[in-house]
């Protein structure tokens, strides 16, 4: 019984981790469609530069809306890469004649409307969060080596960038898929392993009852011969050709338990090897798990949670509000004339900004607080177990702390404040009445001069 049970407990370990892995890539393939989304979005902020970019546009958002594979995905941003770069080049050369001969600035001016439309596009790819990493040396590049009349290759660049991030998404869940082949071939073999280990015992009990019944006829026979026979050399000989037959029998009963004890010592053996693999193979998937959802929930920039990360948090504690009606605060921040330090200092010191803001707030927020960067300068701040007014106190000790600090670049120092909008959940609220609600008292803290927290 015991050799058939740990098979039957290994089974159901993986029956688990099946569905574990499972619930991971419907994270994964929210992320991919996540992507996809905004490929349709940018592509529709894009449109309306010429003919020949618009129909490469619609190409690639047909390929997205269809759920295309990634290859035909790959194909259409390729194809809008090359007629990008067509176009810049064109764009150039008929620009040259007409500033040898007249001077013009109109050609100029179209490189800053096409900056200006490259600009909000890295923007919106930067708070995608696997993104965030080539945007950044795309966005330095923009800012430091690239001209009005040179932004094809970096659009290029953009969506060479959204096609590798979609394919290392279709790497891992290829990945995911192969794993949970091996492991459903695996359990098979565990089911066939288990169906032999109970065809042998059937087949023991079996000879066992056929030797237990063999041994009794003969002993039968054996008394019935020797009540009715008087000769002794007789009664010897039939006792003896008893005897033959008894250990005729248990001669082959022991070759089939030694034949029986062989196979099962294999199997095993193939079991244990199988085994061994497929935890070496776990281990790694596990691995790959805990690294993945390590990176999505975290923010890479700042270090602080991710907005996937706060989409989970803010739905347990809603949840847990719904069934317990504990007050829960929501507030949101957001930095002050974030963009005009991008503008004067660069994307560089923007960047520093953020990780500076993400770590005063970290830093000073209580320990039961929870704090995610939500988008570009923007975060999130849950208050559990916390009243409107305590929420008003707390957000007003950490815009005092960000107002005290000052930001220095390269030898100049920065006064940097913050501003807030806050409210509670309330009878009837969905995390969505809430965030509007938030946004509209954060709204109103800008209005009203900046640098202060305002609670509806």
């Amino acid at each position: 019984m015991s050799s058939v049970a740990t098979p039957e407990h290994w089974k159901d370990r993986y029956r688990v981790l099946v569905l574990e892995l499972e619930d991971k890539e419907r994270a994964w393939s929210s992320m991919e469609t996540a992507l996809r989304r905004a490929a349709v979005a940018l592509g529709a902020a894009a449109m309306g530069q010429s003919q020949d970019l618009d129909a490469s546009l619609e190409d690639v958002v047909a390929a997205v809306r269809n759920n295309a594979p990634i290859d035909e995905l790959g194909n259409t941003l390729t194809a809008l890469s090359a007629t990008v770069v067509r176009l810049s080049a064109a764009s150039r050369s008929d620009a040259a004649p007409e500033q040898a001969g007249s001077g013009t600035a109109d050609e100029p001016a179209d490189a800053s409307a096409a900056s200006a439309l490259l600009s909000g596009i890295l923007e919106r790819l930067a708070a995608i969060e696997p993104l965030r990493s080539p945007v950044a040396e795309l966005r330095r590049k923009f800012d430091s080596d690239v001209h009005g009349a040179d932004w094809g290759p970096l659009l290029a660049g953009v969506a060479d960038a959204v096609a590798r991030v979609i394919a290392a998404l279709q790497t891992q869940r290829s990945e995911l898929e192969q794993f949970l082949e091996q492991v459903t071939v695996r359990l098979g073999q565990f089911d066939v392993w288990i169906d032999r280990q109970d065809a042998a015992a059937k087949s023991r009990k079996s000879e066992s009852l056929d030797l237990e019944h063999t041994v009794q006829e003969q002993m039968v026979g054996l008394n019935r011969e020797v009540d009715e026979s008087s000769d002794l050399a007789v009664i010897k000989t039939k006792i003896q050709s008893r005897l033959d037959a008894i250990a005729a029998h248990l001669e082959t009963f022991r070759k089939s338990e030694d034949r029986r004890r062989v196979e099962e010592e294999s199997r095993t053996s193939e079991l244990r090897n199988e085994v061994v693999k497929l935890r070496i193979r776990t281990d790694e998937l596990a691995k790959l798990v805990d690294d993945q959802e390590t990176r999505l929930m975290l923010d890479v920039l700042t270090q602080v949670h991710s907005r996937y990360a706060y989409e989970l948090r803010l739905e347990e504690e809603y949840q847990r509000w719904v069934r317990h009606k504990h007050p829960l605060v929501y507030s949101i921040w957001d930095i002050d004339r974030f963009k005009s330090i991008n503008d004067t200092y660069g994307h560089d010191a923007g960047d520093r900004l953020l990780q500076m803001i993400a770590s005063l707030l970290s830093r000073h927020k209580r320990g039961e607080d929870f704090l995610a960067r939500v988008g570009g300068e923007e975060f999130v701040l849950l208050l559990p177990m916390t009243t409107l007014a305590a929420g008003e106190q707390v957000a007003e000790k950490l815009r005092h702390i960000v107002e005290s600090t000052r930001f220095h670049h390269r030898g100049r120092r920065e006064r940097v404040t913050i501003s807030c909008g806050l409210t509670e959940f309330r009878e009837g609220d969905t995390p969505q009445t809430v965030y509007n609600r938030a946004d509209e008292a954060l709204y109103e803290a800008k209005q009203q001069g900046r640098n202060r927290c305002i609670a509806h």
